[in-house]
C-alpha cells in the first residue's frame, strides 16, 4: 500500500511525495532526448534539442494541469 504524504504547495493527498515539478522535469529530459534524435537525423542538432525541450515543456504543463484537476 503506497504511503499517503501532502503536498505542501497544494495541500492535496498523495500516493508518492514527488513535487509537480519533477514530472515536468522528466518530460522536458524525454522531449530533448527525442529532439536529439530527430535533430540528428535533420542535421540541425542544436534546433532539434530546443524545440524537444520546449514541447517537453508544453506536454508536461498539461499533464500537470490535468493532474492537479482531477
Amino acid at each position: 500500500m503506497p504511503r499517503q504524504t501532502n503536498d505542501d504547495r497544494t495541500g492535496k493527498q498523495g500516493s508518492d511525495g514527488a513535487p509537480g515539478f519533477v514530472g515536468i522535469g522528466a518530460t522536458i529530459g524525454i522531449g530533448a532526448g527525442i529532439g536529439l534524435i530527430f535533430g540528428t537525423m535533420l542535421d540541425a542538432l542544436a534546433l532539434g534539442l530546443a524545440c524537444g525541450a520546449g514541447l517537453g515543456v508544453v506536454v508536461g504543463a498539461i499533464v500537470e494541469a490535468n493532474r492537479r484537476r482531477g
